[in-house]
């Protein structure tokens, strides 16, 4: 069986707690198409807090490790919150990811750009279950912080080519008209899905916004010349009106870049019980 998560935002688990190199410091990192800002402190005990995104695709994901948080799970998550200052949790999915040094980790996601805004708003952020905390964390200067985080992302989208004026104070970015689940129909990604090779795969796909909103371009990242994915992701999207434009500070439309995601999860079914085993 075949799972298509259209914009998913899953990523591989790396040794966070290595790369903040200060500990208790803020640090972005910044990777191809990916921004993190991490913050691991060692007292009074390790923790670590992330905050990860693709930039283009509107979505974030947090990620938390420390003593409490639980190591074990159901591999599709579980219903988890976030909160700032104790105050009212954003619904979120919890999956867990292994463990760091600092402790079990744990992915909770998906999270819209309105979250930033909490966050740099906070004196402390809580994460957990619906009945319990598993964490709590301390975040001096995360206003400072999250501008660090929005600039990663920026730049990125400035490389991919989007106009330099949506950024400048009084400007604003594209907004999608349409969830980007949507944006493929399910006869499409399962078309995508018969061209992909390999147990799973995930794809990042980024498209160039013109000012009246349509789609002008789209691309894959890393894909080779004539890639069928890209023509299977891409080209039902091209011309389509999916998008408020990016406008500059005086309300012009200009270019804009956003980008979404496929992943492909192939899934075994299990064999019925009455059903003949070979042999």
């Amino acid at each position: 069986m075949i799972r298509i998560a259209s914009n998913a935002i899953l990523f591989a688990l790396v040794p966070l707690s290595a790369q903040a190199q200060g500990a208790g410091k803020w640090e972005v990192k910044v990777a191809p198409a990916e921004c993190s800002l991490v913050r691991v402190v060692q007292t009074p005990v390790p923790a670590l807090l992330a905050v990860r995104t693709v930039p283009g695709t509107d979505e974030f994901i947090v990620l938390a490790s420390g003593k409490d948080v639980p190591e074990g799970g159901k591999p599709e998550g579980f219903p988890a919150r976030l909160s700032f200052d104790g105050g009212k949790p954003i619904d979120a999915t919890a999956t867990p990811l292994g463990k760091l040094a600092a402790g079990p980790a744990l992915q909770l996601a998906p999270f819209k750009p309105a979250m930033l805004g909490a966050f740099a708003a906070a004196r402390t952020v809580s994460v957990g279950s619906t009945s319990r905390n598993f964490a709590s964390f301390d975040v001096p200067r995360a206003g400072e912080a999250i501008a660090a985080l929005r600039k990663c992302v920026d730049d990125q989208l400035l490389e991919w080519g989007a106009d330099p004026a949506q950024f400048a104070p009084g400007g604003t970015r594209p907004v999608a008209l349409k969830d980007r689940d949507d944006w493929l129909t399910n006869d499409q990604l399962l078309k995508l899905a018969g061209a992909s090779s390999g147990t799973n795969a995930d794809y990042l796909f980024r498209v160039t916004i013109a000012p009246n909103g349509a789609i002008i371009s789209c691309k894959r990242e890393e894909a080779p010349a004539n890639d069928p994915i890209e023509k299977l992701g891409c080209d039902p999207l091209v011309a389509q009106k999916l998008f408020t434009p990016a406008k500059n500070p005086a309300g012009t439309p200009v270019k804009g870049i956003a980008a979404f995601r496929v992943t492909l999860i192939r899934q075994a079914m299990a064999t019925p019980p009455n059903a003949a085993q070979p042999r």
